[in-house]
């Protein structure tokens, strides 16, 4: 399962009991890892690997059926999967649900299976960071909290603590100023 999961969500979490119903074995790669602190990417990769551990740990999976490995990107998209093998253990199935990277693993002899994904306008990462962006503007305001914590509903528990935690609602608020006003140093 690839994904930059920025955050992980409600959907990734379904995605991961869907794999491994029909699998021995779950690995998560957390693609982009080299990318945070930007609007589109504002958690580390180790943030994220907390994100997902805590939430398959809340819900219950066999941890010792997952693995989580972040991924720096390639530049070389005809290099990405054979640099992507070379990061994690064996596997037959990639669950993706990006056209672009079915193309490249039709390269080589990997099944491709395409995840179903429920409530997908809700459960993504662009929405989700949105909501935060706006609840970040509503605590900021006088306006009432309860509609800040939209994005709360779209995430796992533990994964809304985590963000709680390390600020991660205002570091996004921070970021959306930040990346629509790019400062030349």
């Amino acid at each position: 399962m690839i994904g930059r999961f920025q955050p992980f969500h409600k959907g990734h979490l379904q995605l991961s009991k869907q794999i491994l119903r029909e699998c021995n074995e779950l690995i998560i790669a957390i693609g982009s890892a080299q990318f945070n602190y930007i609007y589109k990417d504002p958690f580390t990769a180790g943030e994220r690997v907390l994100m997902i551990h805590a939430a398959l740990l809340e819900s219950g999976l066999d941890l010792a059926k997952c693995y989580i490995i972040p991924i720096a990107n390639d530049e070389n998209n005809a290099r990405w999967l054979g640099q992507l093998k070379s990061m994690v253990p064996h596997f037959d199935v990639l669950y993706s649900g990006n056209e672009f990277v079915k193309v490249l693993a039709q390269q080589q002899p990997i099944r491709v299976k395409k995840p179903f994904f429920s409530k997908k306008d809700d459960y993504n990462g662009t929405n989700i960071r949105r909501h935060m962006a706006a609840a970040a503007s509503v605590i900021s305001s006088t306006k009432p909290r309860r509609k800040s914590q939209n994005w709360k509903r779209l995430v796992p528990n533990a994964v809304s603590r985590l963000i709680e935690e390390i600020d991660g609602v205002n570091r996004i608020k921070i970021l959306l100023k930040s990346d629509s006003n790019p400062q030349r140093w």
